[in-house]
């Protein structure tokens, strides 16, 4: 489908140029007395001449002397060329022009070999041919260009589906165990567990491996995380998720969130109903805010997430250059986060 459209370019492009021509000669009084269908004709049989120059020259010289770097064979291929117009405006005019439609152009006299040969040196080749040329460089470049972009893209999408690969399965590994501590107690909660922990999976393995989702599927993502911890921690995890502005449809990278939630649950206290884990997300037209904020469990020295944290930047890089802002506050007794994510 590209190369018919490329075909249809082309042909678009010479019949503009031979109309034009054909119209400044009609309206400039230069037909010389020639009938309509016969300028007509002798405009288009010029022209092949020209599309043989520029077509040979983009073919044949323009990848050895452009790719290839082939110097001597590109002039060799220079002069077949210029050889091959000659021979083929010799022939148009004294084999079809003269004796089909009757038009000399040369006034019943006999041009001269180096009539010929200059004449298709400085008039086709300095224009033409060099348009063959430009031409194929042009095209080159974009081509270049467009392959880069791909590999470019290609590459991101690999980057971004290795990062979110490398998501910290502990929590899903402590969830199991408590699952089947619930079930071995024949707890009431084990069927809400398994059943929360089966909708994250489903959105981490399905949905998840989407760039983005909308925001309000990964606010319910956070959710059943929150609700998984209350209930392995028997009630006794304290967490306060704020909620403001519209936080539905909008855009955001998947699983952006989930490493400093699960990261406050690892390192930090979550079972002070003085000092609970305090996450914060609102949404507007503009931007996405969240921020989260704990008390460091004593003696806790990293608290960075390690994987986790540098996965999510690399991300937010990839995925919202220039459109972020990551704050982190880590001191001995609080760790809080602030992200800031522009909307396009």
């Amino acid at each position: 489908m590209e190369r018919k459209r490329i075909v249809l370019v082309h042909i678009a492009f010479w019949a503009v140029l031979i109309t034009g021509a054909f119209l400044r000669g009609y309206f400039s009084g230069k037909m010389l007395g020639l009938p309509l269908i016969t300028f007509l004709i002798t405009s288009i049989s010029y022209y092949i001449l020209s599309a043989i120059c520029f077509y040979c020259s983009y073919f044949w010289v323009a990848p050895r002397l452009i790719l290839k770097r082939q110097y001597l064979h590109a002039l060799l291929l220079t002069a077949l060329i210029w050889g091959i117009v000659i021979f083929a405006r010799y022939a148009l005019e004294f084999w079809f022009l003269k004796p089909v439609i009757h038009f000399d152009n040369y006034h019943d006299e006999t041009p001269t070999v180096n009539y010929y040969i200059s004449n298709i040196f400085f008039y086709y080749f300095p224009s033409y041919f060099i348009y063959g040329l430009m031409y194929f460089f042009a095209e080159n470049w974009y081509k270049s260009g467009q392959r880069q972009q791909e590999l470019q893209q290609e590459k991101l999408s690999t980057e971004l589906a290795f990062l979110r690969s490398q998501i910290n399965p502990h929590f899903l590994f402590n969830t199991i165990n408590d699952i089947y501590s619930l079930t071995y107690q024949k707890s009431e909660q084990a069927p809400e567990a398994l059943l929360k922990l089966s909708v994250m999976l489903r959105y981490m393995l399905r949905e998840g491996n989407e760039d983005f989702m909308p925001l309000n599927r990964e606010v319910e993502y956070l959710e059943n995380v929150i609700a998984l911890q209350r209930i392995s921690a028997k009630g006794m995890a304290y967490v306060k998720f704020t909620q403001e502005g519209y936080l539905g449809d909008q855009p955001i990278a998947s699983l952006l969130f989930i490493a400093f939630v699960e990261n406050a649950f690892k390192h930090g206290i979550w079972n002070d109903p003085q000092h609970p884990i305090e996450i914060y997300l609102h949404s507007n037209n503009a931007e996405i805010i969240f921020s989260l904020s704990n008390k460091k469990s004593q003696g806790q020295k990293d608290n960075t997430g390690g994987i986790g944290l540098s996965n999510v930047q690399r991300r937010l890089k990839l995925m919202y250059p220039e459109r972020h802002q990551l704050t982190i506050t880590n001191n001995a007794h609080l760790y809080k986060v602030n992200l800031i994510l522009k909307q396009n």
